[in-house]
């Protein structure tokens, strides 16, 4: 069960720390080819390949064929076979993971709720809320009924121009869904509180955001860039410590954003340049974060006749990584409960012939829960060599190893029997 959660969530984590560099890398590019709103864009690749990861991935096996015709792979010597005890290691990963993200979460928790406080009781002005505070907002704040929360002095910091400018940034923000958006970056900083690059690209998200709405109203009031950055100037001072609301934070590089006011909107086919960039970007990064997704092979039915068998039931699915005399293979076979399989190498030099057969049963239910037994047979040649049983976890990887002094007849085997259902 818990090797189960573990593989998956570690080879999510890789999957995103590489989309993470790749997104870090293609991002101030594709903003100086078509604009700041492209760039923000870029980070869909990530919930995509997300979502890709889910996507069905399955390995149909044909029982009949596999049951019947040993694979040309295997090993080149053995004998006993020992079990490895089960690993307490990933329960003690899984609760670290665990534990670690509730504190995270907790954290995030708390900074909003101290945020919440800091807005006081808002008052509603002109389709704004006024906060309580002088130094809280311009901001959105709110999942399903997002409100735009402004400063206690707003109406006299600001002139009329720059109030405008600053309700239409927060109604960009609103239009897009960015406080959604941000909650979810949030929960991915939870869930993957260990990984450093993704705590670099929540600050690189919030930016390329803030940028995007920048760039979207400029595009809609062009002649209105000075006033713009003298909002931006009268802000700094406003600190809204919430992962979970669009705001202008003075942590946001003020300079970058000052630059990119006065960028010049991109040409027609800069646009299309960039976005079909943007489209190989996500296809091939949710294709590839597919295909890194273990393959679960399912068994088809055995077709008798014209007529098909209904799916075996009590069958295994078994992968094994087996390394001896040099040689390295990864056969996967589905056996029905009870029916011996084999596979079968013959050696390089054609002198030695090896066979292991194997058959997989449930073990007993009051002494082992969700465990298989699993009784060998390892002939070289005619001669049986080693008789091995071993109880084994379903879903459990199984260590074999056997060195020689000679080193001829050293093999190291990995087997990991899992129920079909």
């Amino acid at each position: 069960m818990i090797s189960n959660f573990l593989q998956p969530a570690i080879l999510a984590c890789l999957v995103i720390s590489g989309l993470i560099v790749l997104i870090l890398l293609v991002r101030n590019p594709l903003r100086k080819l078509a604009g700041a709103g492209i760039a923000y864009q870029l980070w869909a690749v990530l919930p995509l390949s997300l979502l890709a990861m889910f996507l069905p991935h399955r390995q149909y096996l044909d029982m009949a064929e596999k049951l019947q015709a040993p694979a040309n792979q295997l090993i080149s010597g053995t004998t006993l076979l020992e079990i490895q005890p089960a690993s307490t290691w990933p329960i003690i990963l899984v609760s670290v993971w665990l534990i670690g993200s509730l504190c995270l979460l907790a954290l995030l928790g708390m900074q909003h709720l101290y945020f919440l406080r800091r807005l006081g009781k808002p008052t509603e002005s002109g389709g704004v809320y006024l906060a309580s505070d002088v130094d809280t907002g311009p901001a959105l704040a709110g999942c399903f009924r997002p409100k735009i929360i402004v400063p206690a002095d707003f109406y006299e910091r600001y002139s009329e121009a720059e109030q405008a400018l600053i309700i239409r940034h927060e109604l960009v923000h609103k239009g897009r869904g960015d406080v959604i958006a941000n909650t979810l970056f949030a929960l991915l900083q939870c869930l993957f509180w260990f990984n450093p690059f993704v705590h670099v690209a929540a600050r690189c998200f919030r930016l390329d955001q803030e940028l995007a709405c920048d760039a979207s109203v400029i595009a809609q009031e062009p002649q209105a860039r000075r006033t713009y950055a003298e909002a931006m100037l009268k802000t700094q001072l406003s600190v809204t410590p919430s992962a979970l609301a669009c705001h202008w934070p003075s942590r946001h590089p003020l300079k970058e954003r000052i630059m990119q006011l006065q960028q010049n909107n991109p040409s027609k086919l800069k646009r299309v340049v960039a976005y079909a960039v943007l489209s190989c970007l996500c296809s091939v990064s949710a294709y590839s974060a597919w295909a890194a997704t273990p393959v679960s092979s399912v068994a088809t039915p055995i077709q008798t006749g014209q007529d098909a068998d209904k799916s075996e039931v009590g069958s295994y699915s078994v992968a094994m990584d087996i390394k001896v005399a040099g040689i390295k293979s990864s056969p996967r076979v589905v056996v029905k409960q009870g029916t011996p399989a084999a596979i079968g190498i013959q050696s390089e030099d054609g002198q030695a012939k090896w066979d292991f057969s194997f058959t997989l049963t449930p073990a007993p239910g009051d002494k082992y829960k969700n465990s298989v037994v699993i009784d060998m047979i390892v002939k070289k040649g005619d001669e049986v060599i080693a008789k091995p049983k071993l109880i084994t976890g379903l879903g459990q990887q199984a260590k074999l190893q056997k060195e020689t002094p000679d080193k001829q007849q050293d093999f190291d085997i990995a087997m990991t029997a899992s129920l079909v259902k």
